[in-house]
């Protein structure tokens, strides 16, 4: 599997928009045409009908359609929703297909540009056999046409031509290219928009319509993916209110499925697209209170659907994704004008995000330890025939299996290996790094920096820290927990400190950063520590050797290769011992040396000398 694995599908997460296809048009190499196409694309304000656009030649070939099912007496269905039918939706079988025809309406070839034209339109009907979609005509002419009822041959031709290409006076329009070119592609638009809102109409009923011949004994996933496909609908019609109230059907109805081990998957994958979508929804409607009770139960219905316990690190991935999907639109959300407050923000759920990552690396490392000799299995049962699986949530090796068991014990026992194994090459700590990225940049951003307390914040960097440290990023990782151990100091936590520090002087070995060294080295022997004894001499006996100009041994637990790394740079620093001369600020540390002065007399006189005794205590 790919590490964008659970990454939700595009389409799934973009803002439906009606898709209309216009064909006749040279963009290329007409001048005329691109002006009208550059009419249709350029400065789409919030006040431009919601239609995504786009040219193709007149004989394109659109999806076919599957011959409509007259019984569902003896249908199994393999699925809950095949991976390509939203992409279809928006962006293969258009609403509406609107052909351009360059014709005047006193155009001395009128006849046989009447016979071409209706040719062109029959070819389209042709590509779109067994699909409701809508065709329009517009006429793209030279003159201004007169006030409707004045212009007695337009009206006459006009009519001939309906007849001519089978459609209905409301889908034929003018175009006049003229000064005002603009304008009438804004009134185009408004009409195709009520074409396309006709055609999501016509597809929501035709969905509805298939509910009489379903039965809840063997069609269970048929009544989500017919609630799903009648809320997608919804949304290409702008009507979100209602889209809102089938995916929270849609979304009950996915819990009502019986779960085993061989469909967890697809019924977790199905669940968090509906989420997504009903929270999404609820934003976008300005009540977030709904979008947050609504993930809080999705949370609650979906953290104990673990599935197979060996790939439990996918469930930790996937309950990653979830809250990080969350905090992305809660974002979003704020940004377009939402107040967040202390408790309810998204740095919350990218925590969790977080969080989750942190399992999924801890789970990865004892599931997918594999011996060495073990290889990636042949042939390899994560490959599908057509690049890509048939139904969201599926595995590769069984499609469209929906009984409790695996059809074939082996088969399964290889899959579950391939992905463990492809789990186990999977950069952990950077993608963990990824979560704390998205956290730390969400927190510095104003206001929701005020919101989250510095304590919370604190805990987000040492956190990235230490998977910097682990993804042997050594330099970032330093400069995070430098950030955090300047407050740590002040407030005095010094268990605390004293765990970054040692972080911070693994880093400094491996670096070979002597200054760094010899610094954290003096702070972890000193008063502040909160290292054992034997601890704190271990690290003294290294500081000394530093201060000897020898090279010191390397820190516990550290990467043997980076060890490795390590020792040749302390050689090369070894071997340079005229500059290795360091000045270290001690005030900006809590040092391992204590210092105290005292006058020797209560008072002095002018010119006399001042004597003074300075003491000195070692925290060794």
């Amino acid at each position: 599997m790919s590490p964008t694995q659970w990454d939700l599908p595009p389409e799934l997460c973009c803002r439906p928009l009606a898709f209309v296809a216009l064909t006749g048009l040279d963009v290329v190499y007409n001048a005329v045409h691109r002006a009208i196409w550059d009419a249709f694309c350029a400065n789409r304000r919030a006040d431009r009908v919601p239609i995504s656009f786009k040219v193709l030649p007149g004989d394109h070939e659109y999806p076919k359609c599957r011959t409509k099912r007259t019984s569902y007496e003896w249908y199994i269905p393999k699925g809950i929703l095949k991976t390509g039918w939203m992409n279809k939706h928006l962006n293969l079988v258009p609403a509406l297909v609107v052909l351009f025809y360059e014709l005047d309406w006193d155009d001395p070839q009128w006849k046989e540009k009447q016979s071409e034209c209706a040719t062109k339109v029959e070819i389209v009907r042709t590509s779109l056999q067994g699909r409701n979609t809508k065709v329009a005509v517009v006429l793209i002419q030279k003159k201004t046409p007169l006030p409707p009822g004045e212009d007695v041959v337009a009206s006459e031709r006009a009519s001939a031509l309906c007849n001519a290409c089978d459609l209905s006076g409301k889908s034929l329009f003018v175009l006049p290219h003229t000064d005002h070119l603009v304008g009438y592609i804004i009134r185009l638009e408004n009409a195709f928009y009520e074409h396309a809102q006709t055609y999501y109409y016509t597809e929501i009923r035709r969905v509805k319509s298939h509910k009489e011949f379903l039965n809840k004994t063997t069609h269970q996933l048929l009544f989500v993916r017919h609630q799903f496909k009648t809320g997608f609908f919804s949304e290409l019609k702008q009507d979100t209110q209602n889209a809102l109230k089938y995916y929270r059907t849609a979304y009950g109805l996915v819990h009502e499925l019986r779960a085993h081990e061989t469909n967890m998957l697809e019924i977790k994958t199905m669940a968090g697209f509906i989420n997504y979508k009903i929270c999404r929804l609820c934003f976008q409607h300005n009540t977030p209170l709904d979008a947050i009770a609504q993930f809080r139960k999705h949370i609650d219905l979906c953290k104990k659907k673990i599935g197979s316990a060996e790939l439990a690190f996918e469930h930790t991935a996937w309950m990653s994704k979830q809250f990080q999907s969350f905090g992305d639109l809660f974002d979003e959300a704020i940004k377009v004008g939402l107040t967040a407050i202390q408790t309810q923000n998204p740095g919350f759920y990218y925590q969790q995000a977080a969080y989750y990552a942190q399992e999924r690396k801890q789970q990865a490392g004892q599931l997918c330890s594999h011996e060495p000799n073990v290889g990636y299995p042949t042939p390899d049962p994560l490959d599908t025939p057509g690049a890509a699986l048939d139904f969201y949530g599926q595995r590769a090796w069984r499609q469209g299996h929906q009984s409790i068991d695996p059809p074939d014990p082996e088969k399964e026992k290889k899959g579950i290996l391939a992905l463990q194994l492809k789990e186990k090459d999977i950069p952990h700590s950077v993608r963990v790094q990824t979560d704390f990225v998205i956290l730390i940049l969400f927190s510095s951003k104003d206001p929701v920096k005020k919101m989250l307390c510095p304590s919370h914040r604190h805990t987000h960097m040492v956190q990235m820290g230490e998977e910097y440290y682990h993804a042997k990023d050594y330099t970032k990782a330093l400069k995070l927990l430098d950030y955090v151990m300047c407050d740590y100091r002040m407030e005095r936590w010094w268990s605390l400190l004293t765990s970054i520090l040692g972080t911070a002087l693994k880093c400094s070995y491996l670096m070979g950063h002597v200054k760094d060294y010899i610094t954290y080295s003096m702070e972890l022997v000193g008063r502040a520590s909160t290292l054992h004894s034997e601890q704190k001499s271990r690290i003294e006996k290294n500081l000394i050797k530093v201060l000897m100009n020898e090279v010191p041994d390397p820190e516990p637990e550290c990467d043997p290769l980076s060890v490795k790394a390590a020792r040749a740079l302390w050689n090369e620093r070894v071997s340079l011992a005229g500059s290795n001369e360091f000045t270290i600020e001690v005030q900006d540390y809590v040092p391992f040396v204590q210092c105290k002065a005292k006058f020797l007399s209560p008072s002095f006189h002018v010119d006399d000398p001042v004597q003074l005794n300075v003491y000195l205590r070692p925290h060794f």
